[in-house]
């Protein structure tokens, strides 16, 4: 037990919170923390949208990315399609392709604006996605068109219950 909370103090005091439990009932604590990946890692900095996909505001540049969630969903990423630099996107609009062992899923556009930076790692090594979504799995950088976008898009907590709720 004090493990376990041992855990969730780290995880919150990196600003992180789990979209699950890292234990269950009677579960051990060794395989909570070293098992197969049984929760998701939402940090508290981002925004997020609906359709899985953060963003984090750098001045008026947003940084878009895929959630913990959407690519432990997806399983291992084997390739990625990203927009070209100068491209407009669109809120709700499919502005990328992941693809997986398992599938190949549009990337939605959680907001409006100029593509200004791609994330060319990607296309070498789509698993930099599985192993740091939050991190070197980011795929484009975005000029805001539309800060007001922001505010549709979820905190962490809300982010949370949205995926314990589907």
């Amino acid at each position: 037990m004090a493990l376990a909370q041992f855990a969730k103090k780290a995880v919150a005091g990196l600003g992180l919170r789990c979209g699950t439990p890292l234990l269950s009932e009677g579960g051990s604590a060794l395989r909570g923390l070293l098992g197969s990946r049984s929760y998701s890692l939402v940090p508290e900095v981002l925004k997020y949208s609906e359709d899985h996909e953060w963003v984090q505001v750098e001045g008026d540049i947003a940084v878009v990315g895929i959630t913990d969630h959407a690519q432990a969903e997806l399983g291992d990423l084997v390739h990625v399609e990203l927009p070209e630099v100068g491209s407009s996107i669109a809120a709700g609009d499919a502005f990328g392709v992941v693809e997986s062992v398992k599938a190949a899923s549009d990337v939605i556009a959680p907001v409006d604006g100029e593509v200004v930076e791609i994330n060319k790692d990607l296309m070498d090594d789509a698993s930099m996605i599985n192993n740091e979504p939050y991190g070197d799995g980011w795929m484009i950088k975005v000029k805001l068109t539309n800060k007001g976008q922001l505010d549709g898009l979820m905190d962490a907590a809300a982010y949370t219950s949205f995926c314990e709720g589907q």
